[in-house]
């Protein structure tokens, strides 16, 4: 087992939490880093390439199925299901639920602001 990411924030040393304790069902993606943070949640290998693609490529999550995601990790379904368990979601659909709340919440900040042409430039 190798270890996702974090120390214990009150003494910065490791904490390792393993795969088969889950995390708390968090509520959108920050409190999920930083609860794996916090735990310094190990996963093994495969797992661990799941959850880090999915964090990296949250669209790959909001907008897949656990075929698709299991296919552009290169695991199996099971696989999916498992890291969805191990991060706190008790099905996969819960797990993209947040995914897909996460990228509502960043997407209205990445639209671009349109503005009207000068008074000038308009035909007259």
């Amino acid at each position: 087992m190798r270890r996702l990411v974090g120390a214990s924030r009150l003494n910065k040393e490791p904490t390792p939490m393993s795969a088969q304790q889950t995390l708390q069902k968090p509520n959108s993606i920050a409190e999920l880093k930083g609860m794996i943070t916090a735990a310094g949640l190990r996963l093994p290998e495969q797992q661990e390439r799941v959850a880090r693609k999915m964090l990296a490529r949250p669209d790959i999550v909001a907008f897949g199925t656990i075929s698709s995601v299991a296919g552009e990790c290169v695991v199996s379904p099971s696989t999916v299901v498992r890291v969805a368990n191990a991060l706190g979601f008790d099905t996969f659909r819960e797990l993209k639920c947040c995914f897909q709340q996460h990228l509502r919440s960043i997407s209205g900040a990445a639209r671009p602001v349109i503005s009207k042409p000068p008074a000038s430039a308009a035909p007259h």
